[in-house]
């Protein structure tokens, strides 16, 4: 069955007294699952659930595991969204865009994956852009059997809208979110969009090879850039010295907390949820 590797509840609105005004997050990535409950009148985060699924489990089960095991998905809600990190993604010009050629750019770029479901993200009409995105059909399952009615999107699109809109004219920003085994890696040239892709990592001479060599190949120079950071990292790690040495500044990504994110300051750094918390505001 899938780990739980953490749970946490408001004091004032423990899972029992949820209502029908409450929205359902469920972000589902590669290694990681969370469930978050926002209270729907407030628009505060009440209760996250994270669990990490094991190797050697398919999709259906891993999420049964996690439906039995939830305070969270037993109940009723008034709005449903999900959000999927998995790294088989596209960012194509709405101009070229055609949902009859997404899966075969899909097996080029990523392979084969005959068990598989594809969604698709209209961005804000002033980006012109659409992301096409793969997961495995048993999760789509899923997500229709158990539930009435909800939203899809992936954790690109809300990331490059929130970059695209922070960004100055003619910038040239590198953004990281890390998770324990994986990164996601955002360039931004001169204001624009390069490129936005997720690595495995086992070293931190691997994370620092795959940014440098991205870099490279997209024409930016280190020093030209502004680095933002995110996720799993500490402050005091190697990796953020070097990264500070080659960057012309260094920036941790943080929102302002609120509810049960507020509770997790005390264990976790600021910066720990920051796609999470965005994704929610």
């Amino acid at each position: 069955m899938a780990l739980k590797k953490f749970s946490i509840y408001s004091q004032e609105h423990p899972p029992v007294s949820y209502t029908g005004d409450d929205e359902l997050f469920v972000h589902i990535g590669m290694h990681r699952i969370d469930v978050l409950v926002r209270n729907g009148l407030q628009n505060i985060p009440e209760a996250l659930e994270s669990y990490e699924k094991a190797e050697e489990m398919d999709w259906q089960e891993t999420l049964k595991s996690i439906l039995r095991e939830s305070e969270i998905l037993r109940r009723n809600f008034s709005e449903r969204h999900f959000c999927f990190s998995f790294p088989d993604a596209l960012v194509i010009p709405e101009s070229k865009f055609s949902s009859s050629s997404t899966k075969d750019l899909l097996n080029l770029i990523y392979g084969e994956q005959p068990h598989s479901w594809i969604g698709y993200k209209k961005m804000p009409r002033s980006l012109e852009m659409m992301l096409a995105y793969r997961a495995d059909d048993g999760i789509q399952q899923w997500i229709s059997d158990r539930f009435p009615s909800y939203d899809t999107t992936h954790l690109y699109a809300e990331t490059i809208q929130q970059l695209l809109s922070d960004v100055t004219a003619n910038e040239n920003l590198v953004a990281i979110d890390f998770d324990e085994k994986t990164f996601m890696l955002t360039l931004i040239k001169a204001g624009s969009l390069h490129l936005i892709q997720t690595f495995s990592y086992t070293t931190r001479e691997d994370v620092l090879y795959d940014v440098l060599n991205c870099l490279q190949h997209a024409g930016m120079a280190s020093k030209s850039c502004r680095l933002m950071i995110s996720g799993q990292m500490t402050t005091q790690d190697e990796l953020v010295e070097q990264f500070s040495s080659l960057f012309t500044s260094v920036e941790w990504q943080v929102v302002p907390a609120a509810g049960i994110f507020m509770q997790l300051k005390q264990q976790y750094p600021p910066h720990h949820f920051y796609l999470l918390q965005r994704w929610l505001l």
